[in-house]
């Protein structure tokens, strides 16, 4: 599995960018003390770690071991916190139930998304709510980076971020129509900028391969990559930050759904 191999180095490589989407999912989300939480494809801990002061008893999951035993570290001394491999696509209703139900950057990476919604809210108290973040639309330069890769991408990855009402260029109101035929209720969506600065064209080359961008280069025949490298490290240099580096912007949408109960 991909993630187990990068486990040991994701969101390692000094780049501020899981950081900052999982503080605004935190604000999206105000949690409340002593509710029970779940997060799901928890990863390194990026919400677990932010989130653990402020409830009660919480719950991460994720279907790699390897983040998991990550996780796991960098929980130690959260004693209202556990940590278990497991999958946000058919989830366990031995797990509990839980007020708060968040996903950051995951929802896309699952097989079937309407289900998954609807086996999340089946472990919602009433009242819970959900909380995810997705990406919103690239930037200029961004953009330029992803369809650098596209024609090697296979048409599943591709699909995945050209259609479809998860994908960057749909509307905020198809990420809230899933989540209310799933059984939600007052459903909205914020997007918010979000600006990653990288010090220099290596530190984004390594950063890339460090996160799920991994998969795009190894669709790259490895023949091509040299040509692909260069082409990116161009429009990056094409996208300086005032005080030195380069900077590519992003939109992230986070997406708040209630339930209503039973």
């Amino acid at each position: 599995m991909m993630f187990d191999q990068l486990a040991a180095v994701y969101d390692m490589t000094g780049v501020e960018f899981f950081g900052p989407i999982a503080d605004g999912l935190v604000d999206v989300l105000q949690p409340r003390p002593g509710e029970r939480l779940l997060d799901l494809g928890c990863g390194r801990g990026a919400v677990l770690s932010r989130i653990a002061p402020f409830v009660g008893p919480a719950l991460g999951v994720d279907i790699s071991a390897e983040m998991v035993g990550y996780c796991r570290t960098a929980l130690v001394g959260h004693d209202n916190v556990r940590v278990e491999v497991g999958d946000a696509q058919s989830t366990d209703p031995a797990w509990g139930v839980f007020d708060a139900v968040t996903a950051s950057l995951v929802l896309f990476f699952l097989p079937d998304p309407p289900a998954a919604l609807r086996n999340w809210r089946n472990l919602l108290t009433p009242g819970g709510r959900c909380v995810i973040s997705t990406f919103g639309a690239p930037g200029p330069a961004w953009q330029a980076i992803d369809e650098t890769f596209a024609p090697f991408l296979p048409p599943g990855m591709l699909d995945a971020r050209t259609k479809g009402p998860l994908s960057p260029s749909s509307p905020d109101a198809a990420v809230d129509a899933l989540f209310a035929a799933a059984g939600f209720e007052d459903v909205r969506t914020v997007t918010l900028p979000l600006e990653t600065r990288f010090a220099s064209v290596e530190q984004w080359e390594a950063f890339s391969w460090t996160t799920g961008q991994r998969a795009m280069w190894l669709a790259v025949p490895e023949s091509r990559r040299a040509a692909v490298r260069e082409t990116i490290f161009e429009i990056l240099r094409s996208s300086p930050h005032p005080d030195g580096g380069y900077v590519l912007s992003q939109s992230v949408r986070y997406t708040y759904a209630g339930n209503a109960g039973a």
